[in-house]
């Protein structure tokens, strides 16, 4: 093997890293990630590699480190050793001056991915909270649920339901017998098949009617399920936030708490119902009045690990409506085209985020589609995006998805100037945080690449189940699991095991991809 040795100079500041010697690249540590800004956008290190260009062809080298790959136009790949970091790496290789010039490697990303959707043009919001970009890295999962507690959907929309696609993004209890006919809840067996309480609700439940039909006869839970999870890809109608790829995508578990207003009394049964049977994420789009009952209702999902999300009301006020008042509560404004807040929209002391709510295009009754406005189609969009971060990282908690969403707003916004800096960063009484960004908000839980390596000297021992996942590669060395632990690397990429990697007899080691 060729030995080498290189020069680069590394500088680290408070803010990060500073540019360097012998690279043109503007390299920046960025939440403890480096970061490489070209374009004003910003993109990964690859914290294994680094590539130099050698001034002489024809010299011969020392090389003290692993050659990944060399081109006979002068460019060397080598690998970072595992025992060291990346500033003490391009620290020792700073001593040879035959270096023309260092280069460091990124992640980048492939064309976005743009559904076939047809009625994708008049969604606006999408490209606004970076969905497309999202959309690379996950379009939902049917193993997470959404429940949806509005005015009802109809499940027998095409774009919800079963169309010609053969699938439908409604949630089916697995526990209750399939009705005769699956688009007439009156053709069940009129069983409690899993004595949850609500007979035959294989489709949700109508807690105003205490029947399973969970449809109604006001269009809003139906506009607000098409935001979070109608079909996307499948060539007909709108794309959802988290509505799959030509497949399935996250559930919808339909519950109507009131036909043509919210009944308080119902809503605190609705959220036990939702927790209950699986849902991962509440979704509020209503306003009703404080309620103890309900309180105690959202605390027993928050002590379950349920995200909850509400539109922060209409009414032109600088205090939010309740149940998004609640603290434990996700709530969301409402802002237009122009990214302003809309004039409607809720604001003050619990705003969280806001999103896209004027001119929002979704499914309606009928079978049909609309245009609507308000801060209740800015909060499916949050919930949709809730869902897609538990998509590719379901073991998160509840407060970790929230402040994934939090953390990473764009604040790029006419008329946000700070008020306050909160827990996940900057904070503004009329916009919250911010607009949410899909795609950083699933960086933020799922990076690109996770290096899962110990050193010779000190190995990487799991005694406990852990799991590690990346939205990239994975890589794994110098890593024992023992003690019965199981080990599990979900990744979208390649899991990579470089070298000494032991797993002990009684432990389990399991790779999944997304």
């Amino acid at each position: 093997m060729k030995k080498l040795s290189l020069l680069l100079l590394l500088c680290v500041s408070l803010n990060g890293m500073s540019q360097i010697s012998k690279t043109t690249q503007d390299v920046t540590k960025l939440d403890g990630r480096y970061k490489i800004r070209y374009n004003e956008r910003y993109f990964d290190v690859d914290t294994t590699t680094v590539t130099v260009k050698l001034k002489d062809l024809k010299a011969s080298y020392n090389i003290e480190y692993k050659v990944l790959r060399q081109n006979k136009l002068g460019f060397v790949d080598i690998q970072k050793p595992t025992d060291m970091s990346l500033e003490k790496f391009v620290e020792s290789l700073s001593k040879n001056e035959m270096v023309e010039s260092v280069i460091y490697s990124s992640y980048g990303e492939y064309g976005d991915f743009i559904p076939n959707d047809t009625g994708l043009n008049p969604q606006w919001h999408l490209p606004v909270i970076n969905a497309y970009k999202a959309w690379n890295i996950t379009t939902g999962s049917p193993n997470i649920i959404v429940a949806i507690l509005d005015s009802g959907t109809d499940w027998t929309h095409s774009d919800l339901g079963l169309g010609s696609d053969t699938y439908q993004n409604i949630y089916l209890n697995p526990g209750e017998d399939i009705w005769i006919n699956p688009n007439n809840p009156t053709t069940g067996n009129g069983i409690d098949d899993d004595n949850n309480g609500y007979i035959d609700d294989w489709k949700g439940w109508n807690f105003a009617t205490n029947t399973n039909d969970s449809r109604g006869t006001y269009y809003h839970g139906t506009f607000v399920a098409g935001i979070v999870s109608a079909k996307t890809n499948n060539n007909h109608g709108i794309a959802g936030v988290a509505g799959g790829k030509n497949g399935e995508g996250v559930k919808l578990l339909p519950y109507c708490v009131g036909l043509s207003a919210p009944i308080s009394s119902v809503i605190d049964d609705a959220i036990i119902a939702a927790v209950d049977n699986g849902a991962k994420v509440i979704q509020f789009s209503l306003t009703v009045s404080y309620s103890n009952d309900i309180e105690t209702a959202i605390q027993y999902a928050i002590n379950n690990n349920v995200v909850i999300v509400c539109a922060s009301g209409n009414n032109y006020s600088s205090s939010v409506s309740y149940p998004s008042s609640n603290v434990n509560v996700i709530s969301v404004g409402a802002t237009d085209s122009n990214n302003n807040r809309a004039s409607f929209s809720n604001y003050g002391n619990n705003l969280d985020v806001v999103a896209p709510g004027v001119d929002i295009y979704s499914t309606t009754l009928n079978n049909t589609y609309d245009t609507s406005s308000g801060t209740s189609f800015a909060a499916p969009i949050v919930s949709g995006i809730a869902a897609l971060i538990l998509s590719v990282n379901p073991n998160l908690t509840a407060q970790q998805v929230r402040n994934a969403i939090e953390s990473t707003c764009n604040k790029n916004l006419p008329g946000f100037t700070v008020t306050q800096t909160r827990p996940n960063g900057t904070w503004n009484d009329q916009l919250g945080y911010g607009i949410v960004d899909a795609y950083a908000a699933i960086q933020a839980v799922c990076p690109p690449i996770v290096n899962f390596t110990g050193t010779a000297t000190t190995p990487i021992i799991v005694t406990s189940n852990t799991t590690k996942v990346s939205c990239g590669d994975i890589n794994v060395q110098y890593v024992k699991v023992q003690n019965g632990a199981k080990l599990i690397l979900d990744a979208a990429g390649e899991v990579n095991i470089i070298s000494d990697f032991d797993v002990q007899l009684g432990s389990e080691f399991e790779i999944i991809h997304h």
